[in-house]
């Protein structure tokens, strides 16, 4: 073999592709075949289709279901840091009240 020649190729089958792809067009004929659904009504042309009900009860639940879920959470946050405000007020208040009446007690004279 000289340098500019090219090595021969095996013989091959001629048919080999074209039967390939009759094999893959029957499998996936049979396939679709299979996957295809049975219509069993026929419909009637003339018929308006059924427009779906709005049931507002159930869409007002939704909403105030999806909105406590979404409000929640902030409220709660809220409420502890009011919470947190109010035991710290409340805390000062009593302290001061405290410190109030030992006062005025240390300020009256003792009885005798």
């Amino acid at each position: 073999m000289s340098g500019g020649e090219v090595p021969p190729k095996p013989a091959r089958e001629p048919n080999a592709l074209f039967r390939r792809v009759q094999e893959f067009s029957r499998r996936s004929h049979e396939a679709a075949h299979e996957e295809v659904p049975l219509l069993t009504e026929i419909a009637d042309p003339g018929a308006a289709a059924a427009a779906p009900g709005l049931n507002e009860e159930a869409l007002a639940a939704d909403l105030e279901r999806a909105l406590v879920a979404r409000l929640a959470p902030e409220i709660d946050r809220r409420l502890a840091t009011l919470r947190a405000d109010l035991e710290q007020e409340l805390r000062r208040a009593v302290r001061d009240a405290i410190a109030h009446a030992l006062a005025a007690r240390l300020a009256q004279p003792p009885k005798d």
